[in-house]
């Protein structure tokens, strides 16, 4: 069990960011749905902002205006969550102020934490689905965040076919005159997809992405992505990439994939290495698999993965769900 991570495998409810949008009801789907695998229940929190302007019945009016609209919208999804499952148990939490700092604060109760990747928008909405990113940069305890679905707004899977479209990265392979599968190309439909790092099985993105492919009946394919020497005049990358670099990077990764399938013996283990970079791999990776797992920051090394810049890179353009795990501090 990871000890940086908190409450992981507790009776800690799933907490779930609810600000009145489609998006947040999305991710309250997913949160009722993560609870029961855990057996847990669901915490919905609302947050309302703070106006001083120096007017004390102005800004009483205008707490009053807030408030209400955030009970409201807790109200609704109690009602939505109802509908979708009757059995997991619910409570609500009313946050007044800034909307990251409310959910970090009662994540330190919760198991995990469940995120609409954006809100509503506009001056007294979108609190949550601004501050995704915010929270799951500094949360205590894992944190899934849920893009729109495409009839909501589809603008995150035409930016991740956009990108197939130009990008370059491939499949490194032990036989190296066997074609390169273009990173786009590759299917990861039925597994958990992890950024894997130099770090390797004691990074806690790979400890929970094992968790979560055991718990939910999932595949696991762990992913690298060589991109440290890419730049480098072709003759370098010839003479040393392919037959030094790409080839330890390879065997470490198939020994971690055998060393992982040795202890979860129920789950279905593969392995990726890539050449290109670790963000947009991810991305594409995120267009077919059921969950992306990343570490909220990285140690370099071998491949140089899961940096912060990584983690933000996947969370802004991902066509799917991805599960950011706090890193080791």
């Amino acid at each position: 069990m990871n000890k940086d991570v908190r409450n992981t495998s507790s009776t800690a409810p799933v907490l779930v960011g609810i600000d009145g949008s489609e998006i947040a009801l999305r991710a309250l789907d997913r949160a009722l749905a993560e609870a029961r695998a855990r057996n847990v229940g669901v915490r919905l929190i609302g947050a309302f902002p703070v106006a001083i302007v120096g007017e004390p019945e102005l800004e009483a009016r205008y707490r009053d205006a807030v408030s209400q609209e955030c009970e409201n919208n807790l109200l609704a999804a109690v009602e939505h969550a109802r509908q979708q499952d009757p059995e997991v148990p619910l409570d609500t939490v009313t946050a007044e102020g800034d909307a990251a700092r409310s959910v970090l604060r009662a994540a330190k109760d919760c198991s995990l934490v469940v995120m609409g990747k954006r809100g509503r928008g506009g001056a007294l909405r979108g609190r949550l689905g601004s501050v995704s990113n915010a929270v799951a940069a500094h949360s205590p305890v894992p944190v899934i965040v849920v893009p729109p679905g495409a009839q909501q707004d589809s603008s995150d899977q035409e930016q991740a076919r956009s990108e197939a479209q130009e990008a370059q990265d491939v499949q490194l392979t032990e036989q190296q005159d066997k074609a390169r599968v273009p990173a786009s190309e590759t299917d990861f439909s039925g597994t958990v997809v992890v950024g894997v790092d130099a770090a390797g099985d004691e990074n806690p993105a790979v400890a929970q992405a094992i968790e979560y492919a055991t718990s939910h009946g999932l595949g696991l394919s762990l992913v690298t992505v060589n991109g440290a020497l890419s730049g480098t005049p072709e003759w370098f990358q010839d003479q040393y990439n392919q037959t030094y670099y790409f080839e330890e990077s390879l065997k470490k990764l198939s020994a971690l994939a055998r060393s992982i399938a040795e202890r979860a013996p129920g789950v279905q283990v593969s392995d990726y290495a890539f050449l290109g970079r670790p963000g947009r791999v991810l991305v594409q990776a995120s267009r077919t698999a059921e969950l992306v797992v990343v570490g909220s920051r990285g140690v370099g090394g071998f491949t140089g993965l899961l940096m912060g810049s990584v983690s933000q890179a996947v969370l802004t353009g991902a066509a799917g769900p991805v599960m950011v795990v706090p890193s080791k501090r």
